[in-house]
């Protein structure tokens, strides 16, 4: 048996055809490789070069003009707003899931206060998914996906809390984890364009500040922000609007500290006046926001509120706990990745 496995191991794959197969497909091209500036990726983090890329690729899509932002010190309230969810457990027709919510204020130059909001059960199943206003086939891909279902928790009740902020407060700062477009998962009646509309209404701004981006246009296109010592920003509408659809507002690459990593934010209203007053009235940890941040680590779950929560369910809906096999396990035995 070991000397047909030893023997296995020494065909090459022009035996089989398969790496011409492929070629004529998609060619390596490795040559091209060659003298080139890399960085390895680490597992499924977003990793960019310390100093930036070097590259002009993104200045054709963008203007190259630099805006410095000065804080302004004109007191407001900031508030941030994050959530995080996930799957408790399944039943034959349904999935059960759990989020919480984290809500951070800001005033002044100074953390004020924070709210946790949750955790809070919901179960979807056919049944409770077809008195909703989702459209059919977004319904049964709700039902078939655990990680569209958690989405669709996560973007409601985030609107739903965007929605009451953007409604009751003056002349404040609302700050989104995430960039600013509109969802096919959301409640028309507090969609971001609601939510928008409200901030212009009662004189709030609003940002949205993405810690990463799938475009690496992007990346390339806030090189020349990497050499500025101090907060700045460069308009990138041109690019967003031809890649992505339903953005709202204006679409930047901002720094907000000198040794900050630049990031992608967009705000409806005045960009420098935004950005400065979010400088004035919100401290800046190591570039990003400190609300943002709190909201961040108070909205995560933590392994006694998930046992707390099965706990729970286990003790007050009367249900049938079944024993459990895991499948890769099974199938690909004890070492697996």
């Amino acid at each position: 048996m070991t000397a047909q496995l030893n023997s296995l191991a020494t065909i090459n794959l022009e035996d089989f055809g398969i790496a011409e197969s492929v070629n004529r497909c998609l060619a390596p091209k490795l040559d091209e490789l060659r003298g080139k500036k890399i960085i390895f990726n680490s597992d499924d983090k977003s990793l960019v070069p310390a100093n930036g890329w070097e590259s002009k690729l993104g200045s054709a899509y963008c203007a190259t003009t630099i805006t410095t932002v000065r804080p302004i010190r004109e007191n407001a309230m900031v508030a941030a707003v994050d959530s995080s969810s996930i799957k408790l457990a399944e039943t034959e027709d349904g999935g059960l899931y759990a989020i919480k919510c984290g809500i951070a204020m800001a005033y002044g130059g100074a953390a004020l206060m924070h709210f946790k909001i949750g955790p809070m059960l919901y179960y979807i199943s056919e049944g409770n998914l077809r008195d909703s206003e989702l459209d059919s086939r977004l319904a049964r891909l709700v039902l078939a996906d655990s990680d569209v279902a958690r989405r669709l928790i996560r973007v409601r009740a985030e609107r739903a809390i965007q929605h009451e902020l953007s409604s009751h407060m003056r002349n404040s700062i609302i700050l989104v984890d995430g960039s600013l477009r509109t969802s096919v998962f959301e409640d028309r009646k507090t969609g971001m364009s609601r939510i928008a509309e409200n901030c212009v209404l009662h004189k709030n701004l609003i940002a949205g500040i993405s810690k990463n981006t799938k475009l690496k246009i992007l990346e390339r296109a806030a090189a020349l922000l990497t050499k500025v010592s101090g907060p700045a920003y460069i308009e990138v509408d041109m690019i967003i609007k031809s890649l992505v659809r339903n953005t709202i507002g204006s679409n930047l690459v901002a720094k907000l500290d000198k040794n900050s990593p630049v990031l992608r934010v967009d705000i409806v209203g005045d960009k420098e006046q935004t950005l400065g007053k979010l400088l004035g009235n919100d401290p800046i940890a190591c570039g990003y926001p400190e609300t943002l941040r709190l909201a961040h680590h108070i909205s995560t779950f933590t392994n006694t509120e998930v046992t707390c929560l099965r706990s729970h369910v286990l003790n007050n809906y009367g249900v049938t706990e079944l024993a459990t096999d895991d499948i890769r396990r099974t199938l690909l035995g004890s070492i697996i990745v």
